[in-house]
């Protein structure tokens, strides 16, 4: 605490695999300016940024990284998700478009599909929201409750706290 912000940047750069989320970001972030052309420096930055709970900074990354190069599904999946995360969970219409991008180049993005059925159901597009979360709740083993949770959101119930589907069906379930 007493080390200039640099410094301590620097230490925290040769201890990566003990690091708070906000600490892996002001590494990347330091990383970022020495290599503003990495795409894969600006991605993680926003991942870091987005699990440190700063999801505007995240976007600026992801946009960042979308500059450069702005073929990877996931990487419009995430800003879509900053997005949402930096409106309180809303889908906004710039969230909406960054989804839609990211189902144009990979139509199996499942944490798009969420937000998009999600935003369709806000809407009252119960159709649109069944075709988006259909292959969603495929993923999802039957007994896993985020899948009955959706399937009862489609039928009208309040929705239940449970987790989001998208990470979960993205980090295993599905693919």
């Amino acid at each position: 605490p007493d080390q200039p912000y640099a410094k301590r940047v620097e230490q925290w750069a040769q201890a990566t695999d003990t690091l708070e989320p906000e600490q892996i970001a002001a590494v990347l972030t330091r990383e970022a300016k020495l290599q503003p052309n990495d795409r894969g420096i600006l991605t993680m930055l926003g991942a870091a940024r987005f699990e440190a709970g700063d999801p505007i900074a995240a976007a600026s990354a992801f946009r960042r990284a979308l500059a450069l190069d702005d073929k990877d599904a996931r990487t419009w999946s995430r800003l879509g998700e900053s997005l949402t995360r930096s409106q309180d969970g809303v889908v906004g219409p710039d969230a909406e478009a960054a989804f839609l991008e990211a189902i144009k180049r990979d139509p199996d993005q499942l944490g798009a599909l969420y937000f998009l059925g999600q935003a369709a159901l806000a809407r009252g597009d119960v159709a649109g929201a069944t075709a988006r979360w259909t292959p969603l709740m495929a993923a999802l083993e039957p007994s896993d409750p985020r899948r009955t949770d959706l399937q009862n959101r489609l039928a009208g119930k309040p929705a239940a706290p449970v987790a989001a589907p998208a990470a979960a069906a993205e980090n295993g379930a599905a693919r």
